[in-house]
C-alpha cells in the first residue's frame, strides 16, 4: 500500500531538512506520533535508529525505524522494522526558488493479514491516514515558516 502527500512550505529546504532531522521535535509536527527516542549514539546519516510510539487508529503501537537513504538536504528515507509496522518512506525535499520548499512523504507498508489485510488498509485505513499525514505536512511547514522567519 502506498501514499503520498505533498506540501509546500514557504521556507528555504535547509531549513525545513533540519525540522525534519532534529529527531524530537517530529512528535510537534506528526499528528500520530507520540515521542521520539534516538536508539543509536549516531544522530545523523544511514543507520540511525529510532523509535516512536504511533497511535494507529487509537491504539499506540511501537514503529522502530532505521534511516536507510540519507542525502542532505534532499532525501531521507527509513525502513520500518516493528512486527505490526513495516515497510520503508522517505521525504523528498525540492527547492522551489531560494525561500521555498516543497515536500512529498511516502510510505509503502505492507499491510498484515495478506489479501484481506490490504483490502481494509486501501479501503478503510488508507483515507484515514491521508487526512493525517496532509496535517503532519501541514504542521511541519507552519513550524518551518516560523523557524525561517526567526533565523
Amino acid at each position: 500500500m502506498r501514499l503520498e502527500i505533498v506540501q509546500r512550505v514557504a521556507a528555504p529546504r535547509q531549513v525545513v531538512w533540519e525540522l525534519l532531522t532534529t529527531w524530537e521535535r517530529q512528535p510537534d509536527w506528526m499528528v500520530d506520533a507520540r515521542s521520539i527516542e534516538v536508539l543509536t549514539p549516531q544522530r545523523r546519516g544511514e543507520g540511525v535508529t529510532l523509535r516512536c510510539p504511533t497511535n494507529l487508529l487509537g491504539v499506540t503501537v511501537q514503529d522502530v525505524m532505521r534511516v536507510t537513504g540519507w542525502d542532505a538536504p534532499r532525501y531521507l528515507e527509513v525502513t520500518h522494522l516493528g512486527r505490526i509496522i513495516t515497510g520503508h518512506g522517505a521525504f523528498e525535499l525540492e527547492a522551489d526558488g531560494d525561500d521555498a520548499t516543497v515536500v512529498t512523504w511516502w510510505e509503502e507498508v505492507d499491510p498484515p493479514l495478506g489479501r484481506v489485510g490490504e483490502w481494509g488498509a486501501s479501503t478503510l485505513v488508507l483515507p484515514i491516514l491521508r487526512r493525517i499525514f496532509g496535517r503532519s505536512l501541514a504542521n511541519l511547514a507552519v513550524m518551518a515558516e516560523k523557524d525561517a522567519a526567526a533565523a
